[in-house]
């Protein structure tokens, strides 16, 4: 073969071979560039992942995960809580709201259902179609608030229909003819008796309608010296127009004690409204702050004629009345006390006769001391 044609067919191949080690490099670089791209989704898939594996194990809300065989493959810390299991997977108890949750997640479709748990609790639970995931709310206080709006409605209309009546009997009094003037007074005067007794009823209603349905009261720390003493100014004109010796008492220094103040001292003027109105003329009502481990002793005592040991067990009812009927009263005042103080916490404690006496009562309960602010260093 003459020279020219070898070096034009070494050319050709030189730039075949350079053609294919181009493509084969391009090659190499788009598979390297496609690997890069999926390794990149993969490593941030796997972060999302965990960031939101690590998400949902930390929510406030409950996070349920069923498998096919209706076990609990894992449950997160306030799952946990909320239905006081003793373990984060395995099988469900046999309770009523595990079938509930179980029939949901088998059904067809996502569910969203309200359910009972143990302990008058309630339960909100939504199931996700498809992912057997359920995700569970605490919804005990809504349901709570919601339980109460309806019995503080019915209980209202129970309770004002004999006001009422009365009220309407007497406006018609009023409007007859030639009715003597002895008469006429006494219907005006029960009119307004009754007409009051409809309004303090009323009042007491929705501020035990307030207390039942807020889902948290303002919890801050209180000096309760203080706020006894405006009690105790706000009570002495009432007790003074009795002839009743109206104290204070209280250990020093008191700690700050964790509460809503406009709460805690329309418990002690129920109190003090208390002894005063069921005390006689001469007797002693003592407002007494005693300084515990835990916190701060509230009580009042009084030297009254005491309350009969069948009331006692129930003097925290609604609208229960140990007091006869003509005695000015909601019978709501304590049941106020008692709702205030379940929302502090705290519990109310009546004993008659007072202790180291043969008469008298003792009305009292403890608060909470207010958490110390952590010292910088």
């Amino acid at each position: 073969m003459p020279q020219g044609g070898q070096n034009r067919l070494f050319h050709r191949m030189y730039s075949f071979d350079l053609q294919l080690l181009l493509f084969i490099f391009f090659a190499l670089l788009a598979l390297i560039a496609s690997g890069a791209v999926w390794l990149d989704r993969a490593l941030s898939r796997r972060r999302s992942e965990r960031v939101l594996g690590q998400a949902l194990e930390d929510a406030p809300f409950g996070v349920l995960h069923l498998n096919r065989a209706g076990e609990a493959q894992h449950v997160n810390d306030a799952a946990q809580r909320l239905l006081d299991l003793p373990v984060s997977s395995g099988p469900l108890p046999d309770e009523e709201w595990a079938d509930h949750l179980l029939a949901d997640a088998e059904a067809a479709g996502s569910r969203y259902r309200l359910v009972a748990l143990p302990r008058d609790r309630w339960l909100r639970a939504w199931i996700s179609e498809g992912s057997e995931l359920a995700f569970l709310f605490d919804a005990t206080e809504q349901q709570r608030a919601v339980l109460a709006s309806s019995r503080l409605l019915n209980d209202l209309g129970h309770e004002l229909r004999t006001p009422l009546a009365t009220i309407l009997t007497h406006a018609e009094v009023q409007g007859l003819a030639n009715l003597p003037d002895a008469t006429r007074a006494e219907s005006l005067h029960l009119l307004k008796e009754e007409t009051q007794r409809a309004i303090r009823l009323v009042n007491a209603m929705l501020e035990l309608g307030r207390l039942e349905t807020n889902s948290e009261l303002a919890l801050r720390p209180i000096d309760s010296l203080a706020l006894a003493e405006v009690a105790l100014q706000q009570t002495s004109a009432q007790a003074a127009a009795k002839e009743i010796h109206l104290t204070l008492q209280a250990d020093t220094p008191l700690p700050a004690v964790s509460g809503d103040a406009d709460a805690l001292l329309r418990v002690l003027l129920n109190l003090l409204d208390n002894a005063v109105k069921y005390s006689r003329p001469g007797d002693q009502v003592t407002l007494s702050l005693q300084r515990e481990a835990a916190g701060v002793r509230c009580a009042v005592s009084d030297t009254g004629p005491g309350i009969p040991a069948q009331h006692l067990p129930r003097l925290t009812e609604r609208f229960y009345r140990a007091a006869p009927l003509e005695q000015a009263g909601s019978g709501l005042g304590l049941a106020l006390v008692e709702e205030a103080l379940r929302r502090h916490g705290s519990a109310l404690q009546i004993e008659s006769p007072a202790p180291g006496s043969t008469a008298g009562v003792r009305a009292h309960f403890l608060l909470s001391a207010a958490s110390q602010p952590e010292e910088r260093p």
